[in-house]
């Protein structure tokens, strides 16, 4: 199985985002990232690389808004 831990780049630097992320995609301007357990959250932000050998993604954010964290039963 090949999950992804997710970081956001901020200042140069590299913060976790999320672990086990199964799938990404687009969602209003943003991303929608969802685990394996089905945990939901949008960033504001694009891909900036991805990593399949160490199963890392990178993004870098769009704007400066924290995630919206969005239950796994409310998604469209």
């Amino acid at each position: 199985m090949c999950l992804a831990t997710v970081y956001i780049e901020n200042d140069g630097q590299l913060e976790e985002a999320m672990q086990d992320v199964a799938w990404i995609m687009p969602e209003s301007g943003g991303l929608q990232l969802i685990t394996l357990l089905g945990e939901s959250r949008i960033f504001q932000a694009e891909i900036r690389g991805i990593d399949l050998v160490n199963s890392l993604i990178i993004l870098e954010k769009t704007i400066a808004e924290s995630p919206e964290i969005v239950p796994a039963d409310q998604e469209g």
